[in-house]
């Protein structure tokens, strides 16, 4: 029952502050799955494209396998509602209220405050993820070359995984 609470309150605490969602919540997520031991750092890094080649969001994704992995099929079902329900909780609260205040000067000033820092914490995955990914040039070209091409021609993700996982095999 301990690993099962540990899992809920984590994943809870990271789904509530989770704001930005997708990328911008992986800084959270390592900080907590590196800190409670569930994963190291490089292991993190594949549990990411894992998550990321998957169908559904990142954070639920990677909240399953750590929640599978911890303590079963329990856990996996415990740490994917746990990261969910903040998010369901709080849209439908802000659903209520949203387009009655959506408008006003304080809102606006709120959305403007946290756009910078949904940047900020996208910026600060990647650092992270990128300190762990970039073991070569091969690596790093990957890195560029999807992000040029998904940049420039809109490339579905989907293809640009597919295309690494194979690049991966060639040269690695």
């Amino acid at each position: 029952m301990t690993a099962l609470l540990s899992l809920f309150t984590s994943f809870f605490f990271i789904g509530l502050f989770a704001f930005g969602g997708g990328y911008a919540v992986l800084s959270f997520l390592q900080h907590e799955v590196v800190r409670k031991g569930w994963l190291e750092t490089e292991h993190f890094a594949d549990m990411i494209a894992v998550a990321q080649s998957t169908p559904g969001p990142i954070a639920m994704n990677l909240a399953t396998f750590v929640g599978y992995q911890q303590a079963g099929v329990g856990g996996a079902l415990t740490a994917t509602l746990a990261v969910a329900l903040p998010g369901m909780l709080l849209m439908m609260l802000f659903a209520l209220f949203f387009f009655h205040f959506y408008e006003r000067p304080a809102v606006q000033a709120v959305f403007k405050g946290l756009r910078p820092s949904v940047l900020g914490l996208i910026a600060a995955a990647a650092w992270q993820i990128g300190r762990v990914a970039f073991v070569n040039w091969v690596s790093v070209s990957i890195a560029v070359v999807c992000c040029i091409i998904i940049a420039r021609w809109k490339v579905h993700p989907a293809f640009l995984v597919i295309g690494s996982a194979i690049a991966g095999m060639l040269f690695f």
